[in-house]
């Protein structure tokens, strides 16, 4: 138990105080040492904080790699070394990379280039206003598709103490309403729309152009 919750919380934290004490004590060496005036460091901070959020987003793409390589569809019991790295990375991605920057690059292109680099498969003009997406390698997203406001791309599951994960693939022009969940082991075919508040339960596909919305998710006829 103690050594889980190292992994989820105290580690995590503890490289995000690092990279905030660091940012902080150059603060104050441009102050005291190279005599910068407050308005030139206030000018400086952006730039700084940048830097640390780009040195966080890097160490948690580096651990992306070392820790887990590339994820495949597996079942793996819970009190084994793969879900405890698997862990250890959300927790990196939520509290270090998400709390630096990546939530800040919500909305814009520059998130996808983040995703992609932890694995995903993201086409061109995606429009993503969420960071809730784990298991990267699993996920593909196609052109000018849109995953709005906190909404989940969920690849896994937690089922008799085992974790099951697999594939989700979400088409060209396709819509993921705000808080929306999308399970593993689903398909939204090309202009396909998850309403808001929705949930798409695993094993389910939605076919090209329809609408659908609820929890489960289900098909909206236009009267």
């Amino acid at each position: 138990r103690y050594l889980i919750e190292f992994i989820r919380v105290i580690l995590p934290v503890t490289v995000f105080v690092t990279l905030t004490t660091l940012l902080l004590h150059q603060m104050i060496v441009l102050r005291d040492i190279a005599k910068f005036s407050t308005l030139k460091i206030a000018l400086l901070f952006p730039l700084m904080y940048l830097a640390c959020g780009l040195v966080a987003s890097a160490f948690v793409i580096a651990a992306k790699w070392v820790l887990m390589g590339r994820y495949r569809p597996t079942e793996k019991p819970l009190w084994s070394t793969f879900v405890w790295r698997t862990e250890l990375l959300t927790a990196l991605h939520e509290n270090l990379a998400d709390s630096f920057l990546i939530k800040l690059l919500t909305g814009t292109p520059w998130i996808c280039w983040f995703f992609r680099m932890m694995g995903a498969k993201i086409g061109s003009r995606v429009f993503m206003d969420t960071t809730f997406l784990t298991e990267f390698d699993l996920i593909s997203i196609g052109d000018d598709a849109a995953l709005n406001d906190s909404c989940t791309v969920q690849t896994h599951l937690f089922e008799d103490r085992v974790m099951k994960m697999s594939t989700i693939r979400i088409g060209a022009n396709c819509v993921v309403g705000s808080g929306s969940v999308v399970l593993y082991d689903t398909a939204m075919e090309a202009g396909s729309t998850l309403g808001d508040l929705s949930l798409l339960m695993k094993g389910e596909s939605l076919p090209t152009g329809t609408h659908w919305h609820g929890s489960p998710a289900r098909l909206q006829i236009n009267s």
